[in-house]
C-alpha cells in the first residue's frame, strides 16, 4: 500500500495462501487515513484480503494503558490485536514499516523495510 513493495508483496502472499491472514485493527486503519488520504478505501477494497478488526472495551483498555506511556493510538490498537487471545492463542506479529515503534511492548514484529 502506499508504493511499499514490501506490504504489497504481503498483501498478495496472503491472498495467494490460506496460512497467511493478514488484520487491520479499525484505529490503525484510520491512523494510516490521517498519513495517507484514500487507504480507508484502499483496505475496504481489499476485505478479503484484510480482514478489519472491530474496537472493543479490551482494546480501549490496552489503548489508554499504553498510551499513558506515551504510544501511540494506532501502534497501541495494533499490540492489543497482536497479543495472545482465544484465537490466535500464541500471539500474532505486527506487519510494519515503523518496527522501532513496538520496541518493549512484547510483540512480534515484521519489520517491512527488509
Amino acid at each position: 500500500m502506499g508504493g511499499n513493495k514490501q506490504v504489497s508483496g504481503l498483501i498478495h502472499a496472503a491472498a495467494d495462501s490460506d496460512d497467511v491472514r493478514l488484520w487491520v485493527p479499525v484505529l490503525c486503519l484510520l491512523e494510516a487515513e490521517r498519513d495517507r488520504a484514500g487507504i480507508v478505501e484502499h483496505v475496504g477494497v481489499l476485505v478479503d484480503v484484510l480482514r478489519v478488526v472491530d474496537d472493543d472495551y479490551a482494546m480501549a483498555v490496552t489503548i489508554a494503558e499504553l498510551c499513558h506511556g506515551g504510544v501511540a493510538f494506532g501502534v497501541a490498537a495494533a499490540v492489543h490485536a497482536a497479543r495472545p487471545n482465544l484465537m490466535v492463542p500464541e500471539g500474532a506479529l505486527v506487519a510494519t514499516v515503523v518496527p522501532q515503534a513496538y520496541r518493549g511492548l512484547g510483540v512480534g514484529v515484521m519489520d517491512l523495510n527488509r
